[in-house]
């Protein structure tokens, strides 16, 4: 039996607690795909705290400063980010059902009330509130266990949340011979200042390695300085895979890792206070819809 996506399990959850509801606009794709827009929700301001239980025990988080509108998202592994645009009204409209959902009886879409300058006003509550509140997310694992197709997928599966974000490397990347210590220290000082400024101004952060293993070959004690001085992350997703995947991974590249330098690397890794381990055995589907709901929850607070 195939399972149920989050958007049939709240519609199915409306329908049994009987609340007042209807997709007000763009539905005929719903509820199998998202078609790339918002899930644009009209609810009976009656019914407006049973409504809002619900879809937090389903795990939407909670967007700011949207006012009158309410936004919830929440990531599903079959839908992708699904953003709820939620409008509560006291006269409701009459409504029709249309697959297990309900719509407007007359099937015309039902506009936002929101005035120009409600937009304004929300806007720059918005652009202070992340002020100086920019979070910083990392994924650490070896060469080989899939931390950068991770870090590029949350990037791309965020993509529509309305935060500024951007992927910050770690690493000095090279063609043919290795660059120079030089080098590597500078883009690697460059690399903690740009997390400085985006933590300031409000941008999240997803990096591909952090300063865990970074500076380990560095004086201990620059070392220790340099790791003082970076920001400290708001979670730390380290990829568990073995030796023997990582290895197949790998073929045919350069500065391939022994099975003790893995090992190594992990007990690094395991010493990273609260780090979120994610199992790269299972599929990448899975493994996004599992971060990216732990970076929502830290994010939307």
């Amino acid at each position: 039996m195939k399972k149920k996506n989050t958007l049939n399990i709240l519609f199915e959850k409306f329908n049994n607690e009987k609340i007042s509801y209807c997709v007000r606009s763009r539905y005929k794709h719903l509820p199998k795909i998202l078609d790339g827009g918002d899930v644009d929700l009209l609810i009976r301001k009656s019914d407006f705290y049973l409504s809002l239980k619900i879809i937090r025990n389903l795990g939407f988080k909670f967007y700011p400063f949207t006012q009158p509108n309410l936004f919830y998202y929440r990531y599903d592994k079959s839908l992708g980010l699904i953003h709820l645009d939620i409008l509560f009204e006291k006269d409701f409209p009459k409504v029709k059902k249309y697959e297990n959902f309900f719509i407007p009886n007359n099937e015309k879409p039902i506009s936002n009330k929101k005035t120009f300058l409600q937009k304004i006003k929300t806007g720059l509550r918005r652009k202070i509130y992340w002020l100086f509140n920019g979070q910083v997310i990392v994924f650490e694992g070896p060469d080989g266990s899939g931390k950068s197709t991770q870090t590029n997928g949350v990037y791309t599966a965020l993509e529509k949340l309305p935060i500024k974000k951007e992927i910050v490397h770690f690493a000095t990347y090279f063609k043919k011979s290795k660059p120079s210590a030089l080098k590597r220290l500078i883009t690697r000082k460059l690399s903690i200042l740009k997390v400085y400024w985006n933590i300031i101004f409000g941008k999240l952060t997803i990096t591909d390695r952090y300063i865990y293993l970074t500076f380990r070959k560095h004086h201990p004690i620059f070392g220790k300085i340099l790791k003082f001085l970076a920001p400290k992350p708001d979670i730390v997703f380290v990829m568990r895979a073995s030796p023997e995947e990582i290895k197949k991974r790998k073929i045919g590249q350069r500065d391939l890792l022994s099975n003790e330098m893995i090992q190594e690397l992990y007990k690094v890794y395991n010493s990273i206070p609260g780090k979120i381990d994610v199992d790269t055995k299972k599929p990448i589907k899975e493994n996004l819809e599992f971060t990216i709901n732990k970076i929502l929850e830290k994010v939307l607070k």
